[in-house]
């Protein structure tokens, strides 16, 4: 089937701003997640890697908290039109189960997919308007914490009388916590609903977890995946290796935090667009990082964000949770 999309851009998103984006990151020793999620060969890395591990593809309990938070919030919803904004959208997998279930709740749905990944927005669309036919869809390109109009641009998508979803699934263990919830805020407006959705780990077995958790990121399809974005910069296995770590978790030691540094073996010089950074035998590249929170330790951080927490969905294992939510 032949189809078109109208991909909006934010400034965020446009070559000088990710080429700026990514030569900061490098100073501070970092890999921007664009190298990460940008690119055909990125994106079907990390969508591969995402069905051959993530809980939400593969254990049948977390399929369920899911659509039983999907349905929640379809029967809930007072306005007969959902626009459901899926912030790092991803693929749009777990966004297709949701607009299904709207539909099934007979209400008029529309969807924007938004992530700083063309390849991610477009996979995101494809599949949504694949599944729902007659989708009404408006893919967003931006980086979330950048977009200064997004809330301008997500109103003029909005027919009159709707009801806005905002998804923010399987991202938030990504970021500072306090700083991208303060950019979810400024895009909700009062009657709008907030689904956050954390990867977990249950407090009385908390370490124990975290050393099995850990083996889902250190495995051959990660470090195929994680290599694909620094071989961007010129490094494969001959510079380097991947170091898999538990470290205290910034602002929050009681946690921990899965980092994936790249360990260099040897000089190297990297030059990136006009500027040359050099690296020494031993010195470290942060390359992805992944907070395991437990649910006690989330629900103050929603609170000091101005978020109230109106439902929750936990996993049996408590390695995954959604989180309802709307503004104080």
């Amino acid at each position: 089937m032949d189809w078109t999309a109208n991909v909006c851009v934010h400034e965020s998103a446009s070559p000088e701003s990710t080429r700026r984006r990514l030569v900061a990151a490098l100073k501070d020793h970092r890999i921007d997640p664009v190298f990460l999620y940008s690119g055909l060969r990125q994106a079907s890395r990390w969508i591969a890697l995402h069905k051959a591990v993530s809980p939400a593809q593969l254990d049948p309990d977390c399929v369920a908290i899911y659509d039983r938070a999907f349905t929640h919030i379809a029967q809930q919803a007072t306005a007969n039109v959902l626009h459901v904004v899926s912030l790092g959208c991803g693929d749009g997998a777990k966004d297709v189960n949701c607009l299904r279930l709207i539909r099934k709740a007979e209400k008029t749905v529309i969807y924007t997919p938004c992530d700083l990944s063309l390849e991610m927005v477009l996979t995101a669309y494809e599949n949504a308007t694949s599944a729902l036919r007659g989708l009404q869809s408006n893919p967003f390109l931006c980086e979330v914490g950048a977009c200064s109009t997004l809330p301008a641009s997500l109103k003029s998508f909005d027919p009159a009388g709707t009801d806005r979803i905002v998804l923010f699934l399987g991202t938030i263990h990504n970021y500072d916590p306090q700083k991208i919830l303060r950019s979810l805020l400024y895009v909700l407006r009062s009657q709008d609903r907030l689904l956050i959705g954390a990867n977990l780990a249950p407090a009385v077995r908390y370490e124990e977890t975290l050393k099995t958790i850990l083996l889902q990121y250190d495995n051959a399809p990660t470090r195929l995946w994680l290599f694909g974005a620094l071989s961007e910069l010129g490094l494969d296995e001959k510079d380097g290796d991947l170091l898999f770590e538990l470290k205290p978790t910034p602002n929050q030691t009681q946690l921990k935090t899965i980092e994936v540094d790249f360990v260099f073996r040897q000089k190297k010089n990297i030059r990136l667009f006009d500027e040359e950074f050099s690296f020494d035998a031993g010195d470290k590249l942060k390359v992805f990082t992944s907070t395991r929170f437990t649910e006690a330790s989330l629900l103050p951080v929603f609170e000091s964000a101005g978020l109230r927490v109106e439902a929750e969905w936990i996993a049996q294992t408590e390695e995954e949770g959604l989180f309802l939510c709307r503004r104080k």
